[in-house]
C-alpha cells in the first residue's frame, strides 16, 4: 500500500509542474493485492464530493483493469478511494496530469 503511494509521489516529485487538462485522463491499475478491489471512487482532492464506483467489473487479485476519469480535469490534484470485499478500504492521492497511460500496481489494500 504504502508503495503504491511512494511511486506516486515519486512520480510527481520528478515531473514538470503540472498544468491542469481538459480532456479524459485513462490509465491501468494492476491489482497485485490479496483482496478483490470492489469499488473505485474519485474525486478532486479540494472538494469532499465522490464519483459513483468507476468499475465495471471486480479486479480479483493479479488481474488489470482499464479506467478512465472524464470529468474535464479542472485541478490536477484528485483522491481516489478503493474499497474491497473483505470490506476494507484504502485512499490516495493521485497527480491526474502526470499519469495518462500509466500503469499501476496496486500492492496494498
Amino acid at each position: 500500500m504504502r508503495s503504491l503511494l511512494m511511486i506516486v509521489a515519486a512520480a510527481a516529485a520528478i515531473g514538470v509542474p503540472a498544468v491542469a487538462q481538459t480532456g479524459a485522463v485513462s490509465f491501468s491499475i494492476e491489482n497485485n493485492s490479496e483482496h478483490t478491489i470492489d469499488a473505485i471512487l474519485y474525486g478532486q482532492s479540494s472538494s469532499d464530493e465522490w464519483s459513483d464506483n468507476i468499475l465495471d467489473v471486480e479486479v480479483e487479485p493479479g488481474d488489470t483493469v482499464e479506467v478512465t476519469v472524464d470529468d474535464e480535469l479542472e485541478d490536477c490534484m484528485y483522491d481516489f478511494a478503493y474499497s474491497f470485499d473483505d470490506g476494507s478500504a484504502y485512499a490516495e492521492r493521485v497527480d491526474m496530469c502526470e499519469i495518462d497511460g500509466t500503469t499501476y500496481e496496486f500492492t496494498g489494500g
